[in-house]
């Protein structure tokens, strides 16, 4: 058996059609009646999650590690301090970046990470109205609506700027804290700031030890460094097409682009389909 365990923005979800495409969800499909199980492993939190939540699909690592479910359970659950919750924010701000809180009810952004996203869950430019429909679908709202006794599991930065220097933002991050790019583009970038002990990696194992399986039968999808761990740990790591070139140097196989059934090839690739 197989546990095969996908990234979601850019892997599953693209940006450019705002949407998942067909050939990977009959991919996902086609796997689970074969008998393998398979994961959403993702960055986002339950929350920015919920149009995957009835999926039909064995479980999820959200937050990049921070909460697990396994067939219906939560197995894990770390949130962050709320005092580094407010050193992050800081930190990013000193860079230029604006911030997104994410959190279980939904992730809550400054001026400047909602004007990034809008688009982004959009598939593109849109009438605002419908950007802020969708934006909100993705259960992502402006700092304000936040309740203060919102717990927060990972904070990401985003800015429409493409001069970003994460290299040196790299050797300032916070005690504990670790920075991974996430996002890249012509119209900006994006990193998110985890505990550097809770990884996508990490979550795998706990979902592994759930099923009293191993590494060797676990297969990561990804396209990101904040895929890295997972790629690096599971008995196969695949790239897509469209991943950073960090990633498919580091990936045993690299599949085609996510508009070009990436998940379908790389799911035929591991022979569950």
């Amino acid at each position: 058996m197989k546990y095969l365990f996908l990234d979601v923005d850019q892997t599953l979800y693209s940006s450019v059609l705002g949407a998942v495409p067909d050939s990977a969800l009959a991919a996902i499909r086609q796997a689970r009646a074969n008998g393998s199980r398979v994961f959403l492993c993702t960055g986002r939190s339950l929350a920015e999650c919920s149009k995957y939540l009835n999926m039909e699909l064995d479980g999820f690592v959200f937050a990049a590690g921070g909460m697990i479910y396994a067939e219906g359970k939560r197995i894990y659950d770390h949130p962050m301090d709320k005092s580094l919750v407010s050193v992050i924010q800081q930190y990013l701000s000193s860079y230029g970046l604006g911030w997104s809180l994410e959190g279980l009810a939904g992730a809550y952004c400054d001026e400047e990470a909602y004007e990034y996203l809008l688009p982004y869950f959009s598939g593109g430019q849109k009438p605002r109205n419908v950007m802020i429909q969708q934006t909100m679908a993705n259960c992502c709202y402006p700092y304000q609506y936040m309740d203060e006794e919102e717990k927060i599991y990972k904070i990401c930065g985003f800015t429409r700027r493409t001069d970003v220097d994460f290299a040196a933002m790299k050797q300032h991050v916070p005690a504990g804290c670790t920075l991974v790019v996430t996002l890249q583009s012509e119209n900006g970038c994006g990193c998110e700031v985890t505990n550097r002990d809770i990884t996508k990696a990490s979550g795998i194992q706990r979902v592994l030890d759930w099923y009293h399986a191993s590494m060797a039968d676990a297969v990561a999808i990804g396209d990101s460094e904040n895929d890295l761990p997972m790629i690096r740990a599971c008995g196969t790591g695949i790239a897509m097409g469209n991943a950073f070139e960090s990633v498919k140097k580091e990936a045993d196989w690299v599949t085609t682009d996510i508009l070009d059934d990436g998940i379908w090839n790389a799911f035929r690739h591991v022979g569950v389909i």
